[in-house]
Protein backbone atom coordinates (compact mmCIF):
# COMPACT_ATOMS: atom_id res chain seq x y z
CA UNK A 1 0.00 0.00 0.00
CA UNK A 2 3.01 2.40 0.40
CA UNK A 3 4.62 2.09 -2.59
CA UNK A 4 1.15 2.75 -4.42
CA UNK A 5 0.49 5.52 -2.39
CA UNK A 6 4.24 6.83 -3.27
CA UNK A 7 3.51 5.96 -7.27
CA UNK A 8 0.59 7.80 -6.88
CA UNK A 9 1.50 10.43 -5.45
CA UNK A 10 4.71 10.72 -8.32
CA UNK A 11 2.04 10.45 -10.52
CA UNK A 12 -0.21 13.56 -9.74
CA UNK A 13 2.91 15.52 -9.25
CA UNK A 14 3.96 14.80 -13.56
CA UNK A 15 0.31 15.19 -14.14
CA UNK A 16 0.22 18.78 -12.61
CA UNK A 17 3.24 19.05 -14.13
CA UNK A 18 2.45 18.54 -17.79
CA UNK A 19 -0.37 20.50 -17.71
CA UNK A 20 0.96 23.32 -17.54
CA UNK A 21 3.16 25.43 -20.04
CA UNK A 22 6.88 24.69 -19.73
CA UNK A 23 9.45 27.36 -20.57
CA UNK A 24 13.31 27.34 -20.06
CA UNK A 25 12.31 30.77 -18.33
CA UNK A 26 10.80 34.39 -18.43
CA UNK A 27 12.29 35.69 -15.41
CA UNK A 28 10.35 34.91 -12.69
CA UNK A 29 9.69 31.30 -13.30
CA UNK A 30 11.94 28.72 -14.42
CA UNK A 31 10.64 25.11 -14.99
CA UNK A 32 11.83 22.19 -16.67
CA UNK A 33 10.92 18.51 -17.71
CA UNK A 34 14.23 16.76 -18.38
CA UNK A 35 16.41 18.77 -16.30
CA UNK A 36 18.17 20.54 -13.66
CA UNK A 37 16.99 23.92 -12.50
CA UNK A 38 19.42 26.67 -11.04
CA UNK A 39 19.02 30.05 -9.92
CA UNK A 40 21.82 32.36 -10.13
CA UNK A 41 22.83 34.20 -6.79
CA UNK A 42 21.02 37.29 -5.49
CA UNK A 43 18.18 37.14 -8.26
CA UNK A 44 14.23 36.54 -7.61
CA UNK A 45 12.17 34.19 -9.20
CA UNK A 46 8.45 33.07 -8.48
CA UNK A 47 9.10 29.46 -9.27
CA UNK A 48 11.59 27.07 -9.97
CA UNK A 49 10.20 23.71 -11.29
CA UNK A 50 11.24 20.45 -12.99
CA UNK A 51 10.01 17.23 -13.16
CA UNK A 52 13.34 15.05 -13.62
CA UNK A 53 15.80 16.74 -12.42
CA UNK A 54 17.49 18.66 -9.50
CA UNK A 55 16.65 22.19 -8.15
CA UNK A 56 19.75 24.26 -6.53
CA UNK A 57 19.53 28.07 -5.61
CA UNK A 58 22.62 29.83 -5.47
CA UNK A 59 23.78 31.56 -2.20
CA UNK A 60 21.38 35.12 -1.54
CA UNK A 61 18.85 33.87 -4.31
CA UNK A 62 15.36 33.62 -2.69
CA UNK A 63 11.73 32.18 -4.92
CA UNK A 64 8.38 31.48 -3.43
CA UNK A 65 8.28 27.76 -4.38
CA UNK A 66 11.38 25.31 -5.15
CA UNK A 67 10.13 21.52 -6.14
CA UNK A 68 11.02 18.72 -8.24
CA UNK A 69 9.38 15.35 -8.63
CA UNK A 70 12.70 13.20 -9.39
CA UNK A 71 15.50 14.92 -8.28
CA UNK A 72 17.28 16.83 -5.26
CA UNK A 73 16.43 20.44 -3.93
CA UNK A 74 19.67 22.51 -2.75
CA UNK A 75 19.11 26.10 -1.32
CA UNK A 76 22.81 27.12 -0.60
CA UNK A 77 23.56 29.72 1.98
CA UNK A 78 21.54 32.60 2.71
CA UNK A 79 18.50 31.87 0.51
CA UNK A 80 14.87 32.80 0.83
CA UNK A 81 12.46 30.78 -0.28
CA UNK A 82 8.04 30.02 0.72
CA UNK A 83 8.58 26.64 -0.09
CA UNK A 84 10.63 23.51 -0.99
CA UNK A 85 8.95 20.11 -1.78
CA UNK A 86 10.22 16.72 -4.09
CA UNK A 87 8.66 13.48 -4.05
CA UNK A 88 12.00 11.27 -4.76
CA UNK A 89 14.91 13.26 -3.79
CA UNK A 90 16.52 15.18 -0.84
CA UNK A 91 16.33 18.46 0.40
CA UNK A 92 19.58 20.35 1.62
CA UNK A 93 19.13 23.21 3.40
CA UNK A 94 22.40 25.31 3.67
CA UNK A 95 23.18 28.18 6.62
CA UNK A 96 21.15 30.75 7.01
CA UNK A 97 18.73 29.62 4.60
CA UNK A 98 14.54 30.83 5.48
CA UNK A 99 11.98 29.02 4.19
CA UNK A 100 8.64 30.70 5.35
CA UNK A 101 6.52 27.44 5.07
CA UNK A 102 7.29 24.08 4.72
CA UNK A 103 10.36 21.65 3.68
CA UNK A 104 8.91 18.44 2.95
CA UNK A 105 10.21 15.21 0.53
CA UNK A 106 8.70 11.54 0.25
CA UNK A 107 11.82 9.36 -0.58
CA UNK A 108 14.58 11.54 0.67
CA UNK A 109 15.97 12.94 3.41
CA UNK A 110 16.11 16.69 4.61
CA UNK A 111 18.73 18.65 6.24
CA UNK A 112 19.22 21.91 7.78
CA UNK A 113 22.55 23.44 8.46
CA UNK A 114 23.09 26.10 11.64
CA UNK A 115 21.25 29.46 11.61
CA UNK A 116 18.04 28.01 8.97
CA UNK A 117 14.68 28.50 9.60
CA UNK A 118 11.26 26.54 8.89
CA UNK A 119 8.26 28.40 9.37
CA UNK A 120 6.28 25.39 8.99
CA UNK A 121 6.30 21.40 9.44
CA UNK A 122 9.74 19.54 7.84
CA UNK A 123 8.57 15.70 6.97
CA UNK A 124 9.68 12.92 5.37
CA UNK A 125 7.94 9.16 4.49
CA UNK A 126 10.93 7.19 4.35
CA UNK A 127 13.89 9.99 4.93
CA UNK A 128 16.16 11.30 7.87
CA UNK A 129 15.88 14.35 9.81
CA UNK A 130 18.61 16.11 10.13
CA UNK A 131 19.16 19.42 12.18
CA UNK A 132 22.27 20.95 12.71
CA UNK A 133 21.88 24.20 14.86
CA UNK A 134 18.77 25.04 12.82
CA UNK A 135 15.27 25.92 14.21
CA UNK A 136 12.30 24.70 12.79
CA UNK A 137 8.68 26.72 13.98
CA UNK A 138 6.47 23.36 12.55
CA UNK A 139 6.72 19.79 13.16
CA UNK A 140 9.02 17.10 12.80
CA UNK A 141 7.20 14.18 10.83
CA UNK A 142 8.38 10.94 9.23
CA UNK A 143 7.12 7.07 9.32
CA UNK A 144 10.70 5.73 8.69
CA UNK A 145 13.28 7.69 8.94
CA UNK A 146 15.57 8.86 11.79
CA UNK A 147 15.22 12.40 13.04
CA UNK A 148 18.44 13.93 15.05
CA UNK A 149 19.09 17.41 16.64
CA UNK A 150 22.33 18.81 17.30
CA UNK A 151 24.16 21.82 18.15
CA UNK A 152 21.60 23.38 19.81
CA UNK A 153 18.71 22.66 17.41
CA UNK A 154 15.22 24.01 18.42
CA UNK A 155 11.77 22.49 17.20
CA UNK A 156 8.97 24.21 18.42
CA UNK A 157 5.97 22.38 16.84
CA UNK A 158 6.93 19.01 18.52
CA UNK A 159 8.01 15.45 16.59
CA UNK A 160 5.46 13.00 15.30
CA UNK A 161 6.61 9.18 14.00
CA UNK A 162 3.48 8.13 12.30
CA UNK A 163 2.35 5.11 11.79
CA UNK A 164 3.11 3.32 8.62
CA UNK A 165 -0.89 2.55 6.68
CA UNK A 166 -2.00 -0.86 5.29
CA UNK A 167 1.71 -2.06 5.33
CA UNK A 168 3.42 -4.43 8.09
CA UNK A 169 5.37 -2.26 9.86
CA UNK A 170 6.10 -4.35 12.64
CA UNK A 171 9.00 -6.00 11.65
CA UNK A 172 10.94 -3.14 10.28
CA UNK A 173 13.91 -1.19 12.04
CA UNK A 174 12.56 1.01 14.69
CA UNK A 175 13.19 4.50 13.79
CA UNK A 176 16.25 6.65 16.08
CA UNK A 177 15.34 9.48 17.53
CA UNK A 178 18.18 11.69 19.24
CA UNK A 179 18.50 15.20 20.80
CA UNK A 180 21.54 16.40 21.60
CA UNK A 181 22.27 18.01 25.54
CA UNK A 182 21.48 21.80 24.29
CA UNK A 183 18.59 20.81 22.11
CA UNK A 184 15.25 22.08 22.25
CA UNK A 185 11.77 20.20 21.43
CA UNK A 186 9.21 22.62 23.05
CA UNK A 187 6.04 20.62 21.45
CA UNK A 188 5.10 16.79 22.52
CA UNK A 189 7.22 13.92 21.01
CA UNK A 190 4.56 11.79 19.65
CA UNK A 191 5.18 8.38 18.47
CA UNK A 192 2.50 6.44 17.12
CA UNK A 193 5.05 3.24 16.28
CA UNK A 194 8.07 1.88 18.06
CA UNK A 195 11.53 3.46 18.17
CA UNK A 196 14.27 4.22 20.05
CA UNK A 197 14.68 7.86 21.49
CA UNK A 198 17.95 9.19 23.19
CA UNK A 199 17.57 12.31 24.83
CA UNK A 200 21.11 13.71 26.02
CA UNK A 201 21.46 15.29 29.44
CA UNK A 202 20.75 18.89 29.68
CA UNK A 203 18.14 18.69 26.42
CA UNK A 204 14.34 20.24 26.69
CA UNK A 205 11.88 18.42 25.79
CA UNK A 206 7.81 18.30 25.61
CA UNK A 207 5.69 15.68 26.80
CA UNK A 208 6.78 12.25 25.34
CA UNK A 209 3.61 10.15 23.72
CA UNK A 210 3.90 6.62 22.86
CA UNK A 211 3.72 3.03 24.08
CA UNK A 212 6.35 1.61 22.61
CA UNK A 213 9.25 3.90 23.36
CA UNK A 214 12.70 2.50 24.16
CA UNK A 215 14.82 4.88 25.74
CA UNK A 216 18.76 4.57 26.04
Amino acid sequence: MKVVAIVSVAALALFAWQSCPVSAGDGRNITNINGSVHASSGETYDTLSTVNGDVRVARGASADVARSVNGEIVLEQDVKVGSVSTVNGSVRIDEGVAVSREASTVNGSVSLRKRAHVGGDVSSVSGDLDLEGAEVVGQLETYNGDIDLSDGARVIGGIHVKRPKGSDWSHNTAPEVHICATCVVEGDLRFDRPVELRVDAGAKIGKVIGEDVRRR
